[in-house]
Formats: structure tokens, C-alpha cells, sequence
């Protein structure tokens, strides 16, 4: 097998989708030299590592993936973003409000190998699962009543 650019792009996609439990698909905005030096600060200081795609590599392994539904969504500048720190609690409207001032624009999430619209985890405060589970939790056991305890 000959290792080129192109190969080298489908093995680094296909492994950042293999082994990342939480993703982010965004899409980010053309900018000069100047502009992207802040937006790796910016990236840094949410403890954010990105990976940015060819359209036609990124669409093709897409298109022969379980993630097929996505590859629509790439039409511009397209980048993974991922934690580098596992141990932080990543919260939500942190990096939403961060990620927007900077120009990216988040589409859709994967957490634990499943894919979540914008619109849907917009009510998640934050990424953390046992932290999410106990407000779960919390919540029907204030909510539902036992049906015999009226007797």
C-alpha cells in the first residue's frame, strides 16, 4: 500500500471516529493566519483538540459508515473536535457560547456511538454521564409516586 496524503486522511478519520466517545461536528469559517492563531487559543483553553477533513475523503468514508446520515452536513471547512482531558466536566453552554464567538458552528455530536442533533442535547447542561444520570434520576424520584403508597 503506497502512504500518501490521501490514505493518511482516511486512516486518521476513521480512527478519530473509531476511538473518540465524544465528538463535536462543526463547521468553521476560512480565516487568515491572524484570526487562527486566537481560534487555537480559544480551542486550547476549553481543552479542545481538533482534526480538520477533506469534504470528498470525509463524505466517502461517511457514505460507507454507520454515521451515513452525516455526510450532507459536510459542505464547508469541516472539523472533529475532541477533549484532550478526559478527568474536566466538559459543560455545555461553555463551549457552545465559546465555539460560536470563535465562528464554528456545531451540527451534530457523538457520544458513546450515537449521533445527537444541535437541536437535541440544546437542553444538556452538561457532557458529564454520571452527573446527567443522577439529575435523571433526581428527577423521577420527585415526579412519579408510587401507585400502592396511596393505600
Amino acid at each position: 500500500m503506497q502512504f500518501n496524503l490521501k490514505n493518511y486522511q482516511k486512516i486518521k478519520i476513521v480512527s478519530t471516529l473509531k476511538k473518540n466517545n465524544f465528538l463535536l461536528f462543526t463547521l468553521g469559517a476560512n480565516q487568515n493566519s491572524q484570526n487562527w492563531i486566537v481560534t487555537e487559543q480559544n480551542l486550547h483553553k476549553l481543552t479542545l483538540a481538533y482534526t480538520k477533513t477533506y469534504n470528498n475523503t470525509a463524505t466517502k468514508i461517511l457514505q460507507n459508515s454507520i454515521f451515513k446520515n452525516l455526510k450532507n452536513s459536510i459542505n464547508s471547512t469541516f472539523f472533529f473536535l475532541k477533549p484532550t482531558k478526559n478527568k474536566k466536566t466538559l459543560i455545555r453552554s461553555n463551549i457552545v457560547n465559546t465555539l460560536n464567538t470563535i465562528q464554528f458552528l456545531t451540527l451534530t455530536l457523538k457520544l458513546n456511538k450515537k449521533v445527537y442533533a444541535a437541536y437535541q442535547f440544546k437542553t444538556v447542561n452538561s457532557f458529564h454521564y454520571k452527573k446527567n444520570v443522577s439529575i435523571m434520576y433526581q428527577f423521577l424520584a420527585t415526579t412519579l409516586k408510587l401507585p400502592l403508597a396511596s393505600k
